[in-house]
Formats: C-alpha cells, sequence, structure tokens
C-alpha cells in the first residue's frame, strides 16, 4: 500500500522524514544530501521536503539565509534513485499563476503528494493564492494528487480552519514541531470524526541554538523548556548527548498522551520527524528509531480497541 493509499486507513501507521534541501548551485551538495538520505530506506514511508524562502521575521536570525535547492530538484531524485516517496511543500502565495506549478509537478516531475504553505504575515499582501484557495483550484484540475496543509495546535479555530480545509480537499496536516502536548490534545480530541491525517512533528534537541531557531522560525516553546533540556542560564549547558536524551524522551511523554486521549473516532494520526539543520542529521536519525518503534506500537494498540 503507498502513500497516497494509505493515509485515511488509521490502522496503517505512516511516518515522514523532513530534510532542508541543500545548498542550490553546489551538485556536490545534493549528491552528498543523496548518499545521506540513503540511510532512511526502509525506515519512513516518504520523505518531507520543505520550500525554504528568506524570511522577514521578528527578533535576532541565528543563521544567514542560504538559497536552497528547488524541492521537485531533490524530490524527484530521491523517488527515483532511492525508491523513497516524496512529499514537498509548496508556499502558494508566491505564484500568481500556479496553475502550471500544479500541472507540471503532477505530470513532468511525477509528484504527487504536496503540502500548501501560506505567507509568514497576514499583514503582507501577496501574489498568489493562500492554502485554501490553492486547494480549491488543485481539486477543480481534477489532479490525482493528495494535498496536505500545516497544523499549529495553539492557533485560534485551528480545528474549524481543518475541518474547512478538509472538506476542500486537504487529505492531510503536518504540525508545527511539538514540545507540549495539551494544546495538540486539544486539537485532535476536536477532530473527532474527521478523516484528514494528522502528523506530529518532533525536532531533536542537541544545544541551547536549536531552541533558538526553532524560536525565530516561530514555534510555540514553552518559557521553561530551556531549563529542563539545556540547563539554567547561569549554569553550565548540559552534554549535547543529555539534551538529546531528553528531547527524545519528552516526544515519547507527548506521544503516549495524545494516544491516552483520543476521541472515540480520531483522525489518523502519523509521525514526523524534522532535520531541521544538517548538524543534527545523526540526532535525527536516532529520534526517528526510538520514536518510529513507540508510534507503531501505539498505533497497533489503538487499532485493537
Amino acid at each position: 500500500m503507498g502513500f497516497q493509499e494509505s493515509l485515511l486507513h488509521p490502522a496503517v501507521p505512516l511516518t515522514l522524514f523532513e530534510v532542508v534541501p541543500p545548498a542550490a548551485g553546489k551538485p556536490e551538495a545534493l549528491d552528498s544530501s543523496l548518499h545521506e538520505l540513503q540511510q532512511l530506506r526502509g525506515r519512513v514511508d516518504a520523505i518531507n521536503i520543505p520550500e525554504i524562502h528568506d524570511e522577514d521575521r521578528p527578533g535576532e536570525r541565528t543563521s544567514k539565509f542560504i538559497e536552497r535547492v528547488e524541492p521537485r530538484i531533490l524530490g524527484s531524485r530521491i523517488k527515483h534513485e532511492l525508491g523513497i516517496d516524496v512529499v514537498i511543500n509548496r508556499v502558494t502565495v508566491h505564484d500568481a499563476e500556479p496553475e502550471r506549478w500544479f500541472r507540471e509537478t503532477c505530470g513532468e516531475w511525477d509528484i504527487a503528494n504536496w503540502v500548501l504553505v501560506g505567507g509568514e504575515s497576514k499583514e503582507i499582501t501577496y501574489p498568489g493564492p493562500n492554502p485554501a484557495e490553492a486547494a480549491r483550484l488543485v481539486k477543480s484540475l481534477s489532479l490525482p494528487v493528495s494535498m496536505g496543509g500545516i497544523a499549529i495546535p495553539s492557533r485560534v479555530n485551528e480545528p474549524d480552519r481543518i475541518h474547512k480545509k478538509h472538506a476542500q480537499g486537504v487529505d492531510f496536516f503536518t504540525s508545527q514541531v511539538m514540545f507540549d502536548s495539551n494544546d495538540l490534545v486539544w486539537l485532535i480530541q476536536r477532530l473527532n470524526g474527521v478523516e484528514a491525517r494528522i502528523f506530529i512533528s518532533f525536532a531533536p534537541i542537541s544545544n541551547r541554538r536549536d531552541l533558538q531557531f526553532l524560536r525565530w522560525l516561530g514555534v510555540d516553546i514553552p518559557r521553561d523548556l530551556d531549563r529542563f533540556l539545556i540547563g539554567s542560564e547561569q549554569g553550565a549547558a548540559v552534554a549535547a548527548e543529555t539534551c538529546l536524551e531528553r528531547s527524545i524522551n519528552l516526544a515519547q511523554r507527548i506521544l503516549m498522551d495524545v494516544f491516552d486521549n483520543l476521541p472515540p473516532d480520531p483522525p489518523p494520526i502519523g509521525l514526523n520527524i524534522e532535520h531541521i539543520t544538517r548538524k543534527n542529521f545523526t540526532p535525527s536519525l536516532a529520534m526517528l528509531d526510538r520514536l518510529g518503534n513507540l508510534y507503531a506500537s501505539l498505533v497497533a494498540k489503538s487499532s485493537e480497541k
């Protein structure tokens, strides 16, 4: 059973691994990335590739912007050279005439799993459609694709947003990186009866810089998480291995909390491990293996009820 066929089957576990594309204009970086990603064969159902744009967010940026390879280029090579399915993200608001991209990506590029992403701010007027408008366009074109969206559990009226997008043809949602289960459990309980799969996202933390980068990206991170994972500002930071272990343990607890509090007719649950920086690839694999085994057992147990 392929990725699209498995999406709406709650008893089938589905795992994504999200990887930032390598720097553009460097063929050796693309080849190196593909060599690294070979390790994911048999460990994930698809590789999730974000589309990276230079963002003008508030706060101090922790790293300079680097232009990245287009997701279709990396995704096509992963699919045809590594034999791993792919999900690519498309920031729809930057394209004033998106129909061409939709048709080309489904046809010439042979990539049919997309996450439709909006802009960084409601205060900006963009040339292209928002994700809901883009989803309606894709549906009107009758393309054989699965469409995804972004879920932010702490956002006001998020259950209503997901209900509406699902009605417009969105089949799955990837959550923001999660460090707390409260909003996530609340959201999933209010999606009782919804068939769209919710991929819960986690990312390994090895040091304070990882948390700073995620905060800059807009991830909702509890105020006391730094002290729990890394140690106090005044004292010496804990070792990277200890920080990683704590972040994996936290993710395991969040995952168990979600499955312990599922509603009677829950949406299918998926797992998405994010590899947010190049140096975190090995920690991401460690998180993938630990959480993947737990997630599969939780899905099996839930299906028996």
